[in-house]
């Protein structure tokens, strides 16, 4: 018998091995149980989820002649034959995208199922389909047949147009748990008689970033170049450095062994270790040492060097796109902090001081009778950065209709490419007629977003769109979200906010100030 990958074999049939989405999986099997089930699901979240596979399972359910607390029986004859039985039909959009796929599609369903209750239509990554082929499907999932049901999946929701979510019942896949992962990998190691040493299971997870079928194609690899699972040999077959490697390199700059350190980040350039990769791992590992810093747990390093020295890889990963001697700034960057730390903390210090401090110029007469409430307005304004001004803005006239607007140019600029810039990295979730605000998985990709922030409203504007555009991850909006919620609520408005000038704008403003009343302007600190 051939052999069968990991992913494959220990891909789950029932809602019970279905691994870290058990809310998804309550809520579809109390739909099956009780037959209020949906014509229409779209599933969505990260590749590796169990997306599909979670589609297959809730139609073997749907057609099983028997089944029990919404999951099938297993033992009839529709549970037995699932993989061949017609009334089953998977569609991949990737390779079948075009209209006269989904024409097809519309002409057959009217036909009844052959053998099951129903004729379920699983649709995988529907959002490849073309313009043309979602029109088409559009109208089906508006008057569908009673016994034709559908389920869709994708990991770029953002792509699906509204129209066609609107129809569907939408559940968010999320990550897989570490813990929920770990727990299946050792189960699968016990049932295969895989062994491995004490971290390996820990470092899989950390590879996988959340993904279930990657983590069981790198133990499934890893078990056949070594009888016995090692860190080290994980590692070198994954071209990644460890935990501790990063720890090494820190001591190293502690200890200001420049010759060592040096040595040590080029001897990771020569073995071929993805520079990107070595960046997140970096920033990963120094994130949870200056969490622990803070509350308490080590004090074998300074908070400040290491939340600068993580600001700076960050800037590294940012320009690790485009830049082809990543290696060299990572050098720099562990030389800066070997360099001088201390004068690196007073730049911080100055830095953060800079920014709270309330420049004024002398104002006439007139314009000190502003009343209390006003001047507190400004100074709340003030304490603002370009980002937060930028999201008030976007919700003072915030409405789904310029939302939608906005996501279907945004769709059409993702297939294109911009310099250093993936778009499809970036979702549109607010929009007003001046404003957008963009969502990114990684606080990295929105820093980029907002550095390139010209060029994306340029691109935009190519397209008819003329607006000011912002990122922000995935949390932070959550944040937001909840905050424009509750303002509502409260019935509080959001009041328009003007952005502060470029620095060149400043400086010819204040030069104009300073011809008109002949000397030099005052400063206030």
């Amino acid at each position: 018998m051939a052999y069968k990958v990991l992913y494959r074999k220990y891909r789950p049939n029932t809602f019970e091995k279905i691994v870290g989405q058990k809310t998804i999986v309550e809520n579809l099997k109390k739909s099956v149980e009780e037959g209020s089930f949906s014509h229409a699901y779209i599933f969505t979240g990260p590749r590796g989820t169990g997306k599909t596979t979670t589609a297959k399972v809730l139609a073997k359910s749907l057609i099983c002649s028997d089944p029990h607390a919404g999951e099938s029986c297993d033992k009839c004859e529709n549970c037995k034959n699932f993989a061949t039985i017609p009334d089953i039909i998977e569609i991949d959009a990737a390779s079948n995208n075009g209209i006269n796929e989904i024409r097809e599609l519309r002409n057959n369903i009217t036909l009844a199922p052959s053998q099951a209750k129903y004729k379920i239509y699983i649709i995988d990554e529907v959002h490849m389909l073309s313009d043309g082929a979602f029109n088409a499907l559009l109208k089906t999932l508006e008057e569908p047949p009673a016994h034709a049901i559908f389920i869709l999946a994708t990991t770029e929701i953002y792509k699906v147009p509204i129209t066609i979510l609107s129809r569907c019942q939408r559940y968010d896949f999320k990550k897989i748990d570490q813990n929920d992962m770990i727990a299946h990998l050792k189960d699968i190691c016990n049932d295969e008689n895989i062994s491995y040493e004490d971290g390996v299971l820990e470092e899989i997870f950390e590879l996988s970033e959340g993904c279930l079928r990657d983590a069981l194609s790198i133990l499934d690899q890893s078990s056949k170049s070594e009888s016995k699972i090692t860190l080290e040999g994980l590692l070198k077959n994954y071209n990644m450095i460890s935990n501790n490697a990063v720890k090494e390199l820190l001591t190293l700059v502690k200890t200001g062994q420049i010759d060592d350190l040096i040595k040590k980040i080029e001897s990771y350039e020569a073995t071929g270790i993805n520079a990107q990769k070595m960046l997140k791992r970096m920033i990963s590992y120094l994130e949870k040492m200056a969490i622990e810093i803070k509350t308490g747990k080590t004090k074998e390093f300074s908070y400040s060097a290491i939340s600068l020295l993580i600001k700076d890889l960050n800037k590294c990963y940012i320009d690790a796109r485009i830049n082809e001697n990543v290696f060299t700034m990572i050098k720099l960057c562990f030389l800066e902090a070997v360099e001088s730390p201390l004068k690196r903390k007073n730049e911080l210090k100055e830095e953060k001081t800079s920014k709270d401090v309330k420049k004024e110029v002398i104002e006439k007469p007139l314009e000190e009778k502003v009343n209390k409430k006003e001047k507190e307005q400004d100074v709340e304004h003030q304490t603002l950065n370009p980002i937060d001004i930028r999201i008030n803005n976007c919700f003072v006239e915030a409405s789904k209709d310029h939302l939608s607007k906005i996501t279907n140019k945004w769709n059409i600029l993702t297939s294109k490419t911009m310099p250093g810039l993936e778009p499809k990295e970036y979702k549109p979730v607010a929009a007003s007629s001046t404003y957008a605000i963009f969502t990114s998985e990684e606080n990295s990709l929105a820093n980029l977003f907002n550095i390139k922030q010209e060029e994306i409203e340029k691109s935009l504007k190519k397209e008819q769109i003329d607006i000011k555009v912002v990122a922000i991850t995935n949390d932070e909006w959550q944040k937001e979200k909840e905050k424009y919620k509750n303002n509502l609520i409260q019935k509080k408005k959001y009041e328009y906010i003007e952005e502060p000038l470029p620095k060149e704008e400043n400086s010819k403003i204040k030069k104009e100030a300073e011809d008109l009343f002949n000397e030099k302007l005052v400063e206030v600190s």
